[in-house]
């Protein structure tokens, strides 16, 4: 009658963690029916703090001394990163943002959302210590911001596409807009509201047929390619009201864009949805 007693308490303890996994219930409550089965308190829950206290507690000499020897690197470089050539610089920088995204690209397929994070943390990374080395070298000029902010949404579209994280992929393509926005404002400083729309629109047609293209090979980079052509399609108004060109005419211009667009999608929703979903 023991042996069965106790393997009736490790199916309901079992089942009880799954709970626990599956938000079923609240984790307080999950802890206070575990508290009335499990006799042993060493294998009753501690929370969230107290599992992480605990981990660190029986962690090895070995990851105690690879911590703060990460730690320690991390101090050396943001305390000496200002007077390293301009090489090691730069060598830190891809060294960082590889790591992270290569930590990232690793945890995917286990937790998405943690590589999610990993990712994020690199793509910063990259472009914090960029925008450092640009400062402290001088080079924080329209061309030098420009370059480096290439530079970064290739990166970005990259490592979006390899490891099929469509926000990354997406938000280089917003700072490719972003960079064409600014070449155009200094090429063509007061241009007219057709030349204006002239500059936006076949980017916004582009990336449609971009989206229609890649539908049936990749999913995801349709729907990006598809919000791109969207956020091009009313970029002329905004580009207006950014740098004040054509002030009385964007709010007409917005309104009729915002009508025509609402009803094609309405009346091709099936065709786009397709592309998309």
């Amino acid at each position: 009658m023991a042996v069965l007693d106790e393997e009736k308490r490790k199916i309901i303890t079992s089942e009880i963690e799954s709970w626990r996994r599956t938000k079923l219930l609240p984790e307080q409550y999950c802890n206070f029916l575990l508290n009335l089965y499990l006799d042993d308190m060493n294998e009753r829950p501690k929370g969230l703090v107290g599992n992480t206290v605990s981990k660190i507690g029986q962690a090895s000499g070995k990851y105690w001394l690879l911590t703060f020897g990460i730690f320690t690197c991390i101090c050396f470089v943001a305390l000496y990163f200002s007077v390293f050539p301009l090489l090691l610089q730069i060598a830190v920088t891809g060294i960082g943002t590889a790591a992270l995204v290569g930590i990232g690209g690793w945890l995917k397929e286990k937790s998405p959302v943690r590589g999610l994070l990993f990712v994020g943390g690199g793509m910063l990374f990259l472009l914090g210590m960029g925008m450092a080395i640009l400062k402290l070298h001088g080079w924080t000029d329209m061309w030098g911001s420009i370059i480096f902010l290439s530079l970064c949404a290739v990166i970005w579209i990259l490592c979006g596409i390899a490891l099929e994280f469509p926000l990354f992929h997406w938000l280089g393509w917003v700072v490719v807009i972003v960079i064409y926005s600014r070449l155009l404002s200094h090429q063509m400083p007061d241009p007219s509201w057709l030349e204006t729309q002239v500059f936006w629109i076949p980017a916004s047609l582009l990336f449609l047929w971009l989206c229609w293209f890649m539908q049936v090979r990749n999913k995801s980079i349709g729907v990006v390619f598809f919000v791109s052509a969207l956020i091009l399609w009313i970029m002329p108004e905004i580009y207006s009201a950014l740098y004040q060109l054509n002030v009385s005419s964007i709010k007409v211009l917005l309104a009729i864009k915002i009508a025509l667009s609402g009803s094609l999608l309405f009346w091709l929703r099936k065709h786009w949805m397709e592309w998309v979903a």
